[in-house]
């Protein structure tokens, strides 16, 4: 009996109880039902899975401790999904040539935003629109596009040099989202009548929701990504209309073939452009509406500022701790000033061996990317574990380039191994002269993928990277205004200074490169 005040279990009381309880136990049984026989941790939490575990942990020592305790495939969910990480090269392979399974983006907030075009799901449609966007980023396309790109980046080094130091985070992300909505997205704003400062403030707010719990509470980022969304296809939609119109009369012409549509855009320069490619993705899936083109220039804007921003951030963040690979750098720039003149151009840009190795051995340690899913449509064995059709694989850029055969020594009684390891070896860890020799040089570089789906864009990043650090370290010397800002940063969904740390200053250098 309960004391005075004490108050009696209602029936509602007793039924809220019961479906509690039998919502926990239908819960468990999922959870016991999913994971059966397969590696990984018999319990996760609802929605959240490892997210909190995975966002706190240094993310190289979360994957090896997981590898160490299941092998080269396990569980692990997070951001509301759950894929089996698999680390094995000889099993991922026929899947990277789409045996075996398809392309798929199970990041749930993602999907919300950019919708379920999945070009890369199927083959005709996907070699079509890459045909078009290779000839966009390649060659004479990318040589055309350099010049834009310098001009962007120029402005933005002439603030940076004023002030004297870059906020990088907030520099890499406008500078991004400026390169993608001002050269490469094909749209022009101002002409239209589309205040450019504006798309990009929303572009901004759209971005910003793409990687994250799907949740659409008021006021969070998905929900204010999705408001954004809207916002900016109302404006978009009117202006790609003729676009639009142009390429389905081209698709009706060619008999509704994407192989023979791709080879005549592809075949020219003023329609060889990421926003013709998408386009011409859309209209083979059968999306042919006014809100399909808005979104294709979504597409176009969202791939390249992002991946932009993240590899310039975490690259520059890397350079930033390295004086050495600093002073390697304006040495050959010296030799490319003096073979090819002050320009910088798509020629001289090919000619920077040791910088492209700085960039891909920065995208080693903190890749840009977290590499990419695959949906099996048959049975996949990895060793002695058969993942059976629908599992979502995921293979993790992270773990495969910690794994490497040629810089792991197989060592598992560290928490993480020394060439991954910068936090407490950055020397050792950080070495560009690693992708200088066929002997040193890694095998696995999974950050744009891999096979068939390798990231048409790679190019480009590297292109962008590689002309802002030229430009930069050629007059300054980087140094990071809070030295230990990486061991202190945010690595979950993606790389983010703690607030007031993410300052680098610019040091003028004795003798400057014109």
């Amino acid at each position: 009996m309960g004391g005075p005040g004490a108050a009696e279990a209602t029936p509602f009381a007793w039924i809220a109880s019961l479906l509690a309880g039998a919502v926990l136990i239908y819960y468990l049984i999922q959870q016991l039902q999913k994971g059966k026989g397969l590696p990984g941790p018999l319990f996760s939490l609802p929605v959240l899975g490892d997210t909190i575990e995975f966002a706190t942990t240094d993310p190289t020592k979360f994957l090896f401790g997981r590898f160490k305790r299941y092998g080269r495939v396990f569980r692990l969910s997070l951001l509301g999904f759950t894929a089996y990480v698999t680390a094995d090269p000889e099993a991922l392979r026929p899947l990277l040539a789409d045996e075996g399974g398809h392309f798929t983006m199970p990041v749930q907030t993602f999907t919300a935003l950019m919708g379920n075009y999945n070009l890369q799901a199927h083959k005709d449609v996907h070699a079509a629109w890459r045909k078009v966007l290779m000839a966009a980023l390649t060659g004479s396309g990318m040589a055309q596009l350099v010049p834009g790109v310098v001009a962007v980046m120029s402005s933005h080094v002439e603030g940076w040099a004023k002030a004297g130091r870059v906020d990088l985070f907030e520099a890499a992300r406008t500078l991004g989202l400026d390169l993608a909505v001002d050269v490469l997205s094909g749209v022009k704003l101002a002409e239209r009548g589309i205040d450019p400062s504006w798309f990009k403030s929303r572009m901004s707010t759209f971005l910003a929701g793409l990687y994250g719990l799907p949740i659409a509470l008021p006021g969070s980022p998905l929900a204010k990504a999705l408001e954004a969304k809207e916002e900016l296809l109302r404006v978009l939609a009117p202006v790609v209309e003729e676009q639009q119109r142009e390429l389905i009369q081209l698709w009706e012409a060619n008999d509704q073939s994407p192989a023979a549509v791709a080879a005549k855009l592809a075949g020219s320069p003023e329609t060889a452009t990421i926003q013709g490619a998408n386009l011409l993705g859309f209209t083979a899936r059968g999306c042919t509406l006014p809100r399909d083109a808005a979104m294709s220039v979504l597409h176009a804007v969202m791939g390249a500022a992002d991946t932009t921003r993240f590899a310039l951030f975490n690259t520059w963040a890397i350079l930033a701790m390295s004086p050495r690979v600093q002073d390697l750098i304006y040495e050959e720039q010296k030799k490319v000033v003096a073979e090819h003149g002050a320009e910088l151009t798509y020629k001289t840009a090919m000619s920077m061996p040791y910088l492209d190795a700085a960039f891909k051995e920065a995208m080693r340690l903190l890749p840009a990317s977290s590499g990419g899913f695959r949906m099996l449509t048959k049975e996949l064995r990895v060793g002695d574990v058969v993942l059976p059709p629908g599992t979502t694989i995921w293979f993790h850029a992270l773990l495969l380039q910690t794994l490497d055969p040629v810089c792991w020594d197989g060592n598992t009684a560290v928490d993480v191994p020394p060439h991954m390891d910068w936090r407490n070896n950055f020397e050792g860890a950080f070495r560009p002269e690693r992708w200088l020799s066929e002997e040193t040089r890694p095998r696995s570089f999974y950050i744009f993928g891999q096979g068939a789906h390798l990231c048409a864009g790679m190019v480009l990043v590297t292109l962008e990277v590689k002309l802002l650090l030229a430009m930069v370290l050629r007059k300054w010397r980087l140094a990071l205004e809070t030295p230990d800002m990486l061991a202190r940063a945010e690595l979950f969904p993606y790389t983010k200074p703690a607030k007031g740390t993410g300052g680098m200053k610019l040091i003028p250098r004795d003798a400057p490169l014109a």
